[in-house]
């Protein structure tokens, strides 16, 4: 994992843009139609596992202009999302089950099959931490992650699994436990133009909608496990190709 801080705060020192070049690759070969489409690529939900607790959306479109809400209900999510015309949506959420698994229930005889996706396996090898899929505290956020995946997909979305904790330590940003005003810089000075008072959630929903970004541009690792396409960034992919 690169030192978080250390390549904006020298780009920062040196007076140079590392997202122009980006966000000028961006916009090639767009037409009038994407404009009438209002612009949004991607949005990013990082979900939480319950309808009492925010939800963050994002949407971002080639300009690197963000969008941002908090939101609670899934009708909420739902009508955010349909509101907007994303190519992609990028959730931060286990969105399917272990392989071998046909539920979450312990007493069933799939908990053999464990509660750890190859996916999980190869996130916490690359040092990222993430959470296991069936962990007791996990079950309700994959079961919801799950459910959204399933309408969304109804509806003719392309939809992909995020780990905004994960994007953020390949793009050596902090992520949001260190403070999130380093987070916001770093945020911004990969071009993305944030509401100054945008909580948490909706900073790792716009994290998520830049891996949304980076996938619809051929920019991102694409791991698929369960039938759910996982994407990260490409190491360098804020960098003009």
């Amino acid at each position: 994992m690169a030192d978080a801080g250390s390549w904006f705060d020298k780009l920062t020192t040196n007076g140079r843009d590392p997202t122009l070049p980006f966000a000028l690759s961006l916009s090639k070969g767009r037409t009038w139609q994407d404009g009438l489409r209002l612009r949004a690529s991607a949005i990013g939900i990082d979900l939480s596992g319950s309808e009492r607790a925010p939800t963050g959306v994002a949407c971002l479109d080639e300009s690197l202009v963000v969008e941002s809400a908090v939101v609670r209900r899934d009708a909420d999510i739902l009508e955010w999302v349909s509101a907007r015309v994303p190519q992609v949506v990028a959730i931060d959420a286990p969105l399917a089950l272990p392989t071998g698994r046909c539920c979450a229930a312990r007493a069933c005889p799939c908990a053999r099959f464990g509660i750890v996706r190859e996916v999980d396996r190869l996130l916490a090898r690359r040092g990222h931490h993430p959470f296991w899929t069936l962990l007791p505290s996990m079950v309700n956020l994959t079961l919801r992650g799950m459910a959204l995946r399933a309408i969304f997909e109804g509806r003719g979305l392309c939809v992909v699994e995020c780990f905004p904790g994960a994007v953020q330590d390949i793009l050596g940003l902090p992520r949001k436990q260190r403070g999130l005003g380093g987070l916001r810089r770093g945020l911004g000075l990969l071009g993305l133009r944030l509401r100054q008072d945008a909580t948490h959630d909706e900073l790792d929903a716009a994290t998520a909608a830049y891996c949304g970004l980076l996938y619809l541009r051929g920019r991102a690792e694409v791991i698929v496990d369960g039938g759910v396409k996982f994407v990260l960034p490409r190491p360098g992919c804020f960098r003009s190709p």
